[in-house]
């Protein structure tokens, strides 16, 4: 029963990595407080990547978002001495993807307005995201159609999915890791 139950439990997680082996990638929200139960989180957030336990990274593009003057002190505070990406030119394929992600989060809404979302959600899969952790509802409800532009690696996922990803991978140590 055991055996049936490993097994099981692999096969749920077959196609998502072990978020303690990839990048973390952080939009500019991804660590918002709101005064209620997201604050846990966020802390909890905070306290895996200070143990060393995942790998947070934030894209050049939401580091300057995050830069702005009216961005509260505690998300610069908590977000700006992290690992950054620097901008580097594309590749015409990447700039083909680039227009496609953007395309797709725009939508009906008029040029320009989702541009930088589309930049970030970019910079993670190229950076090697395994996770982009968002609390954009555009994001997260497009996700399923930016997988294909974006590639098989980079789930996009709130805060609370990816520390219940987290959770399922740090309660099996035993789960074979790239299935070797």
């Amino acid at each position: 029963m055991q055996t049936l139950r490993m097994a099981a439990r692999r096969a749920e997680m077959r196609g998502v990595l072990d978020p303690r082996i990839c990048n973390i990638i952080l939009d500019a929200n991804a660590t918002d407080r709101d005064g209620g139960p997201r604050d846990t989180l966020v802390d909890r957030l905070l306290t895996l990547h200070e143990m060393g336990e995942i790998t947070i990274v934030v894209p050049g593009s939401v580091r300057q978002e995050i830069e702005h003057p009216r961005t509260p002190n505690s998300v610069k505070t908590q977000i700006l001495p992290m690992i950054f990406s620097l901008p580097v030119g594309k590749t015409a394929a990447e700039h083909e993807t680039l227009r496609d992600v953007r395309s797709l989060l725009r939508g009906n809404a008029s040029t320009g307005k989702h541009d930088a979302d589309g930049f970030h959600l970019c910079e993670a899969a190229k950076y090697g995201g395994g996770y982009f952790i968002t609390h954009d509802g555009r994001m997260l409800d497009k996700r399923t159609e930016l997988k294909p532009l974006l590639g098989p690696a980079l789930c996009i996922v709130t805060l609370a999915e990816f520390l219940e990803i987290y959770d399922r991978f740090a309660r099996q140590p035993n789960i074979p890791i790239n299935g070797l």
